[in-house]
């Protein structure tokens, strides 16, 4: 794909992705030219429109602002457990939180027919910071194509 092409054709998004955000644990859908998302209360609908909203911030520059709207870095992630088990999915354990072993990123992103975009948030590293609390980006990746390929 050459540069002539990429700014004659308009992007059209193909698909979009969230992960560890509010009820999204880990979202990827396929787009399409119409798109209707629909499903019972709670389910996600609603989170799913903010975490586009959120995408969308990060384009405009206000994208920790739109964090802190929300209650901060802390209240938009993803409450439930790291992994979610055969027994949780069966319904004879209870889908709960518990004591972190990694650490949390937010993350967001989209890929399209001429580029794509990702971008990672969390806290900072601990230490005597007084911006504790405060969102960092992690890192944040633009590529050429439908896919990005770290090599």
């Amino acid at each position: 794909m050459d540069l002539l092409n990429l700014m004659s054709e308009p992007q059209r998004l193909t698909k979009i992705a969230a992960g560890n955000y509010r009820s999204l644990l880990q979202f990827v859908s396929p787009l399409d030219s119409l798109n209707v998302i629909s499903g019972a209360n709670g389910t996600g609908k609603s989170n799913l429109y903010k975490a586009l909203r959120l995408l969308a911030a990060t384009a405009s520059g206000g994208v920790v602002d739109s964090l802190a709207r929300e209650g901060g870095l802390h209240s938009a992630f993803w409450a439930g457990p790291e992994v979610i088990t055969r027994n949780m999915l069966q319904g004879r354990d209870a889908v709960q939180g518990g004591p972190r072993k990694r650490r949390k990123r937010l993350r967001l992103g989209f890929g399209g027919t001429q580029f794509g975009y990702s971008i990672s948030f969390g806290l900072p590293t601990p230490g005597d910071s007084m911006f504790a609390l405060d969102p960092e980006i992690k890192r944040e990746v633009i590529w050429v194509g439908d896919q990005f390929n770290p090599s």
